[in-house]
């Protein structure tokens, strides 16, 4: 069976990003039947790129009147769409070549959904893959050791069916991966690196939560609250450790952070936490000297 692909795009003031992404969309291998970018009510003018993209027949851009965040501009985007397969793409990464090919390659093997692995875009040598041919729970127990929405497609049956909670400000790619796996779902997983991954963009994510109270923050715990029977008292307290002090470098009054950690998450998971940020720092920062020094020797 072959399966023809929708490319869903959401995106938010970050045209020049849109751009880079829309440019590795229409560089896939295997080309998707259409792509459809849905703009959550942008307050920067997105003109050049309709301009650019709009001579390719299979793009469609839908501009929201109000901004109702990713989950229902996902939303919206599975119900316009029409392929087989629904591959879903934020604004700030970048898909490689082969992208589309691998993905519609699981499927072709009795996929029903698939996630894939990824490098950091402008360290690439920073490559970030699950070795196991499947989503595993246990894997999910410890967090999205996966992907994110970029590395995501399932079939378009399924995704009007497990639509994406639009109550959930973060962890919707969690969420989903929890839910299709507790449902039976065959969740693929492709052990390499397809596409590329943008950490830590300033206007995005990172910047929000740098500028939250811990207070304000409480809200991101709702995907772990709503699957901490899944997750069993440990791993709740783990990932609410993980939501709480994500980004600790970039925020204001870390001992609040820290202290709401404890509170919440106990002492000595707290520490736990911080003590493997630490070393997945000294990781990385191990592989980039190493990519380095490769690259000087060649």
């Amino acid at each position: 069976m072959s399966f023809t692909v929708s490319v869903v795009i959401t995106t938010f003031n970050r045209p020049q990003e849109l751009e880079e992404a829309l440019d590795g969309v229409y560089a896939q291998i295997s080309k998707p039947k259409e792509v459809i970018v849905v703009n959550d009510a942008s307050s920067l003018p997105y003109d050049d790129i309709k301009a650019k993209f709009s001579r390719y027949e299979n793009f469609q851009y839908y501009l929201l009147e109000t901004s109702s965040g990713a989950n229902k501009a996902r939303n919206l985007g599975v119900e316009r769409a029409t392929g087989d397969i629904i591959a879903f793409l934020d604004d700030d990464d970048v898909w490689m070549p082969d992208y589309l090919l691998e993905h519609i390659s699981a499927y072709e093997q009795g996929a029903d959904a698939v996630v894939s692995g990824y490098q950091n875009l402008g360290k690439e040598d920073e490559v970030y893959v699950q070795d196991s041919p499947r989503v595993e729970a246990s894997v999910l127990r410890t967090g999205n050791q996966y992907c994110g929405m970029s590395g995501f497609s399932m079939k378009r049956e399924l995704a009007l069916k497990e639509r994406f909670d639009e109550s959930l400000p973060n962890g919707q790619d969690w969420d989903m991966y929890v839910r299709l796996l507790q449902n039976g779902y065959n969740l693929v997983n492709i052990p390499k690196a397809v596409f590329y991954y943008r950490f830590q963009n300033m206007d995005g994510i990172g910047a929000k939560v740098a500028k939250m109270t811990p207070e304000q923050a409480i809200v991101r715990l709702r995907s772990a609250d709503k699957h901490r029977e899944f997750l069993g008292d440990e791993f709740y307290r783990r990932r609410v450790a993980a939501q709480l002090l994500v980004y600790l470098p970039l925020k204001r009054q870390k001992y609040k952070w820290l202290m709401a950690s404890v509170q919440r998450a106990g002492l000595f998971i707290t520490c736990q936490h911080l003590l493997a940020v630490t070393k997945k720092k000294w990781r990385a920062a191990r592989l980039q000297r190493a990519g380095a020094a490769r690259r000087k020797l060649a």
